[in-house]
C-alpha cells in the first residue's frame, strides 16, 4: 500500500485485531506524532543500557546522526520514526512486544560492538525476525511438530478447528504487518514456535502477548536465534480466516504451500 494515511487501516484484514491494545490512531487526520506514538509504550521502557526509549522523527532534527540506527537505540533510546506505514507498525510493536524490542536491540548493539558494522548471522536472523516475523503459539506440541514438517494441509485443513483454540499466529514483524495492508499470495512469514500451557487462548489477549514477549525475549537472551536457520518459513495466508482459504483446494497449491525440502535449526520453545 502506498503510504497514505488511512485511519481505518485496522478494517482491512482481521490480523490487525490484535493491535487493539495499542490502538492509538482514532481521530488522526495523518500520521500520527511521534510523542503521541510514545504513550503506547509501557511506562518506565529502557533500553537495555538504561537509556529511556522514546520516537523521534528520522529527519534533519534527529541526533546523534553518525550513529546507526541500533546504535542510537541502545545509547540513547531514540528509535528513529518517519511518516509511513513501516514505522508506524514498528512503534505500534514496540508497544506490544517491548521486552523482545529492547532484547532484539541489544543483540545488535553487542554484536556491533564484539563483531563489527558488518552483518553476523545473529543480526541476520534478529532482523528477519524483526521485519518479518510471527510467533506460532500451541497448546499442543504436534501442531508445532507440523510446522516442523511443511506440513501444510494437515496443519491448516485437518486441524482447522484448532485454530484459536489450541494454536494461533501472532505477527511480530512489523513490515509483515505492512503487506497484510495489501495480502496476495505468496507473502511467506518467518515463525518462532512456542508451546504454552492448556488455557493459554482463554485469556484476554493482552495477557497473551505480555507471555509471548516474556517467553521470546528470555529465548533470545539465551542464543535461540543464533542464525536464520533457527526461523521456520510459514505461508500466512493458510491461517484460517486470514484469506479466502476455506477450500481443500487453495492448500494443494505447492507453489506457495512448498514441501520440506530440507532440515533447519528450528527448536520449540516452551517456558
Amino acid at each position: 500500500m502506498p503510504d497514505v494515511w488511512n485511519s481505518a487501516f485496522a478494517d482491512l484484514h482481521p490480523c490487525f485485531q490484535q493491535l487493539q491494545n495499542v490502538r492509538c490512531w482514532q481521530g488522526w487526520d495523518n500520521w500520527p506524532a511521534c510523542g503521541h506514538l510514545g504513550g503506547i509504550l509501557p511506562q518506565g521502557l529502557c533500553a537495555q543500557s538504561g537509556q529511556p526509549v522514546c520516537f523521534l522523527p528520522q529527519d534533519d532534527t534527529l541526533p546523534f546522526p553518525e550513529l546507526y540506527y541500533e546504535e542510537r537505540i541502545f545509547q540513547h533510546g531514540i528509535v528513529a520514526t518517519r511518516p509511513n506505514w513501516h514505522d508506524f507498525f514498528n512503534s505500534l510493536i514496540w508497544g506490544v512486544y517491548s521486552h523482545t524490542k529492547v532484547m532484539i536491540n541489544a543483540l545488535h548493539a553487542q554484536d556491533i560492538r564484539t563483531q563489527g558494522k558488518p552483518r553476523t548471522p545473529q543480526r541476520d536472523a534478529l532482523t528477519i525476525l524483526d521485519e518479518s516475523g510471527v510467533i506460532l503459539v500451541a497448546t499442543r506440541r504436534e501442531l508445532l511438530q507440523l510446522v516442523q514438517g511443511f506440513s501444510w494441509e494437515t496443519l491448516f485443513w485437518q486441524e482447522r478447528a484448532a485454530w484459536g483454540k489450541e494454536i494461533g499466529c501472532f505477527i511480530i514483524g512489523h513490515a509483515m504487518l505492512e503487506k497484510m495492508l495489501t495480502p496476495y499470495v505468496g507473502v511467506t512469514a518467518h515463525a518462532l514456535l512456542l508451546e504454552v500451557n492448556s488455557g493459554f487462548f482463554d485469556k484476554p489477549l493482552a495477557v497473551q502477548q505480555a507471555q509471548i514477549d516474556r517467553m521470546v525475549a528470555n529465548a533470545l537472551s539465551t542464543s535461540r536465534l543464533l542464525e536464520p536457520d533457527y526461523l521456520t518459513p510459514l505461508p500466512i495466508l493458510g491461517v484460517p480466516g486470514w484469506w479466502d482459504n476455506d477450500m481443500l483446494a487453495f492448500y494443494q497449491n505447492s507453489t506457495y504451500f512448498r514441501p520440506k525440502r530440507r532440515d533447519r535449526k528450528v527448536s520449540i520453545i516452551t517456558e
